[in-house]
């Protein structure tokens, strides 16, 4: 039996939140730009003065288009186990993790990991349909960039708050983590430098 190279995407349920809630706002501020534009345009009563027309084209085309990219790139963040390593690509960030790096892979309660009473108003809010949830935290021995990078491109709940690793939280997590001690299992590390070296010598 051949093993695959590639494991499925599994969607980053953290990024899908945020995307479901900014393809709403963005299409309704878009609407109501295009709305007081084409009052501004038609009607003999403007409501603003006429040299912000523009303007209020140009935000409803901006607003509609960041919309349309929200309400398309739902899906568009996932992690995918590969043959030798753990991928993560979100819309700014494609993420290489060696399974050399992985320690461990363990199942956890997204609510005991970002209890709500830590969170502030707005961030329970944000949260709370993902509270019931069971993510899947991989513990490293080292992230494969900087923290700080890191931090600018990945949402501050993918941080494990109890170790060095990240946490995923996807639609089956269990498939997830079966998938991804499937493909660690029949991984084998290349040998070292050292080791060829010696074997060479013998």
């Amino acid at each position: 039996m051949r093993t695959r190279k590639v494991g499925k995407r599994h969607t980053l349920l953290i990024y899908r939140r945020t995307m479901d809630r900014l393809w709403v706002v963005t299409l309704a501020l878009g609407l109501l730009l295009a709305l007081v534009w084409g009052w501004m345009w038609f009607s003999d009563t403007p409501i603003l003065n006429a040299r912000y027309e523009i303007w209020m084209l140009v935000g409803s085309i901006i607003a509609i288009l960041v919309a349309g990219f929200a309400l398309f790139g739902r899906y568009a963040a996932y992690v995918q186990p590969r043959k030798d390593h753990l991928r993560v690509v979100t819309p700014f960030l494609r993420l290489k993790i060696s399974y050399r790096r992985i320690r461990g892979v363990h199942p956890a309660s997204f609510q005991q990991l970002f209890p709500p009473r830590e969170a502030s108003w707005a961030q329970e809010s944000f949260l709370e349909p993902l509270y019931g949830k069971t993510a899947v935290v991989v513990d490293l021995t080292a992230y494969p960039m900087s923290p700080k990078m890191l931090k600018i491109f990945l949402a501050p709940q993918m941080f494990s708050p109890q170790s060095k690793g990240l946490v995923f939280l996807v639609p089956d997590w269990m498939d997830f983590s079966t998938e991804l001690d499937t493909f660690r299992s029949t991984w084998k590390p290349a040998p070292s430098n050292r080791s060829s070296t010696q074997r060479r010598t013998r």
